[in-house]
């Protein structure tokens, strides 16, 4: 990665959220790798990932250098998402990545609508305090570049039922 190399700029990066795999990441340039590795091991649980692990995160490394559009078919996906929501009147923010927030107001109605969803076939996240804020219980939809219309028509049917049930509340 290119911005690694550049003086004066690190980075950190996660290995679990996005290429699913785990752990995280410090991009910078040789001496700022030493310096972390050197200084830095009482503030690291463990150095060491899994064989697995890694195997993930490089295939995830993989596929992002063969398929550099990827990333952009996710955000594309995640704005339809909540683009979705927000015509069905439920609240949402414009998603920066892949995680869509629909959010719900108190913890009963998020479970309430994550029960919705899932018995029509849509997984997504129920968070509920203290995970987040009072008042901002939520589900998370989290877009994936493949995504198809058949996928989309199922998520519609989903947030549609969610957003009769908060009208009903």
């Amino acid at each position: 990665m290119r911005e690694a190399a550049e003086p004066g700029v690190v980075r950190t990066i996660t290995l679990s959220t996005s290429p699913g795999s785990r752990g995280g990441a410090v991009l910078g340039t040789p001496e700022v790798i030493e310096t972390l590795m050197d200084t830095g091991r009482s503030f690291i649980f463990d150095t060491g990932l899994a064989p697995g692990s890694v195997a993930a995160a490089l295939a995830a490394v993989d596929i992002l250098q063969n398929q550099p559009e990827l990333p952009g078919c996710v955000r594309t996906r995640a704005k339809e998402l909540a683009s979705m929501a927000r015509r069905l009147g439920l609240e949402t923010d414009d998603p920066a990545g892949a995680v869509v927030p629909i959010v719900l107001g108190p913890p009963e109605t998020a479970l309430r609508a994550a029960l919705i969803r899932a018995e029509r076939g849509v997984r997504a996240g129920c968070f509920r305090p203290p995970s987040v804020p009072a008042g901002r219980s939520c589900l998370r939809l989290t877009a994936r570049a493949n995504l198809s219309s058949d996928d989309l028509a199922v998520i519609r049917g989903a947030l549609t039922a969610v957003a009769e049930m908060k009208v009903t509340m």
